[in-house]
């Protein structure tokens, strides 16, 4: 059997070739680098071959992940340079030195965002997000909504784990350096303890300064993981979304009278 395969292409080789189509596509797939191979240089490699020569020409193009890491903190001096009123919020680690800072929390809202929260409704809602790549850690964001309904994203925050003392933290950034001055603000999200804790153990979180409420989509995707049912999943919404007492509990009734158990 004849193999059409060549030891000479490295990945390295590979790379440098497919560096321009890095550039122009940074999520180019490994699949679409084995066909670009095949037909341009006429040798078949093979998938674990293309995959490190992508990495490799990423790293070309933008830096190493432990490069980029290390040049968070230029990256967001540039941001609060660029963008007048922005604010950043650092958070290390006990074994910090003066020389050295041990990376634990960061804390971002750009001024322009800022600036036009307080042109919003009073109401936020927060959530976090599992970082992809090499970094791990998790993203907290905080969105509010204008008169238009379109979705305007006032707060970031990069922290390890969704953890009580990453959501006190970020909440706290939040509070002082985006919502000081806004009183009363609805505050909503799912029901991580996080969170829950917050709104319940920090005066600046407490009523009257601000409200908690949950989620209805959360609530309901709870709901639906203990009792099955396309009815039952309408009537969820609809209680939630009733603006009238009478309303709410004519859905409340017949959801009782047909799903007593949920």
């Amino acid at each position: 059997m004849i193999r059409n395969n060549n030891t000479s292409l490295t990945a390295s080789v590979i790379s440098r070739h497919i560096l321009r189509r890095v550039e122009d596509d940074p999520g180019l797939k490994v699949k679409n680098i084995l066909s670009d191979v095949k037909e341009n240089l006429k040798v078949d490699v093979s998938y674990k071959k293309a995959g490190y020569a992508r990495r490799k020409a990423i790293e070309l193009v933008f830096g190493s992940w432990e490069a980029n890491f290390s040049e968070l903190p230029q990256y967001l001096d540039a941001l609060v340079q660029s963008n007048p009123g922005t604010v950043v919020e650092w958070s290390h680690h006990s074994d910090s030195s003066d020389r050295v800072k041990t990376f634990k929390y960061v804390f971002w809202a750009f001024g322009p965002a800022i600036e036009a929260f307080h042109m919003c409704r009073p109401v936020i809602c927060v959530d976090g997000t599992h970082l992809r790549g090499e970094y791990k850690g998790k993203l907290l964001v905080a969105v509010t909504q204008d008169a238009n309904n379109h979705v305007l994203p006032i707060a970031y925050a990069i922290v390890n784990e969704e953890t009580i003392s990453s959501w006190s933290w970020f909440m706290e950034q939040l509070r002082y350096n985006v919502a000081l001055d806004r009183h009363p603000i609805c505050v909503i999200s799912d029901r991580h303890n996080g969170i829950i804790y917050t709104m319940t153990h920090f005066d600046y979180w407490e009523e009257p300064l601000a409200y908690h409420r949950f989620c209805l989509r959360h609530v309901r995707s709870n709901l639906m993981t203990h009792f099955k049912g396309l009815h039952l999943r309408k009537l969820c919404w609809a209680m939630g979304r009733a603006r009238q007492l009478r309303k709410w509990r004519m859905f409340r009734r017949e959801l009782r009278s047909m799903f007593p158990d949920a």
